[in-house]
C-alpha cells in the first residue's frame, strides 16, 4: 500500500511537472507571436529613430514576423531582412514548430499521468501532487532567474548557443535591421511577462487542487 502511494505521489508530482512545462511552451508561444506585444516594447525602447524604417513599416514588419512564427513560413517573403537575418530567423522558425511539438507531447503525457493518478489514487492528492510539482518547477525557474537578475546578458548569451548551432544570432546593428527593431530590452520585458504568466498559472492550478476536494464533498 505505502508504495502504491508512493507511485501516486510520483505520477502527480511528474504529471503537474509535465502540466507546468507544457503551460510554459505554451505562453512562450503566445508571447512570443504577439505583434502587439512586440510593438508596445518597441515603442517604449524608443527605437524608431535608430531602425531606420517608420512605425507603419514596423507594425507591417512586427505582424510578419508574429505570422512566420506562428506556422506561416511565407510572411518574411517581402520583408527587409538581409540573408543572414533570414537564416536565423529560418533557425527561429524550426524552434518554434519544435516547441509546438513538445507542447502536444508534454501535454499530452501531464493529462495521461493525472487521468491515471486521479483514477488510481483519488483527486484528494491533486494538491500535494500540484505543490511537489510546482516545487520542483519553481526551483529550475528560479535558479535561471536568479542568473538573468545577475547576469542577463550571460544568460542570454548562453540561452542562444544551446539553442542555435551557428553565431547568426549575432547580429549586426550597423547591417542588420533585425537587432534594430529588438533590443535586449524588448526579450527581458518579454522574459518577465512570460515568468509571471507562469508563476499565475501555477499558483491558480495549486488554488483549484487544494480546493477542489473541498468542493466536491459539499457537493456530495
Amino acid at each position: 500500500m505505502e508504495k502504491m502511494r508512493r507511485g501516486g505521489a510520483w505520477a502527480l508530482g511528474i504529471g503537474m511537472f509535465l502540466l507546468y512545462f507544457a503551460a510554459l511552451l505554451a505562453i512562450v508561444h503566445v508571447v512570443g507571436t504577439d505583434a502587439g506585444l512586440y510593438h508596445r516594447l518597441q515603442m517604449e525602447a524608443g527605437i524608431l529613430p535608430e531602425a531606420g524604417i517608420s512605425e507603419e513599416e514596423l507594425i507591417s514588419l512586427d505582424g510578419s514576423l508574429a505570422d512566420y512564427l506562428a506556422g506561416d513560413s511565407s510572411a518574411l517573403d517581402a520583408s527587409p531582412f538581409n540573408e543572414r537575418e533570414r537564416t536565423h530567423m529560418a533557425d527561429c522558425y524550426d524552434l518554434f514548430v519544435l516547441l509546438r511539438r513538445v507542447l502536444l507531447i508534454c501535454g499530452a503525457l501531464a493529462a495521461a499521468l493525472l487521468l491515471l493518478a486521479g483514477i488510481r489514487f483519488g483527486c484528494r492528492n491533486y494538491a500535494r501532487g500540484a505543490l511537489f510539482g510546482a516545487l520542483a518547477f519553481l526551483g529550475a525557474i528560479l535558479l535561471l532567474g536568479l542568473w538573468g537578475a545577475i547576469d542577463f546578458d550571460s544568460l542570454f548569451t548562453a540561452f542562444h548557443h544551446l539553442l542555435f548551432t551557428n553565431d547568426l544570432w549575432l547580429l549586426d546593428p550597423r547591417t542588420d535591421l533585425l537587432i534594430r527593431i529588438c533590443p535586449q530590452s524588448m526579450f527581458m520585458n518579454m522574459a518577465l511577462r512570460i515568468a509571471l504568466s507562469e508563476l499565475g498559472f501555477i499558483a491558480l492550478v495549486n488554488l483549484i487542487c487544494r480546493a477542489a476536494p473541498a468542493l466536491l464533498r459539499r457537493n456530495k
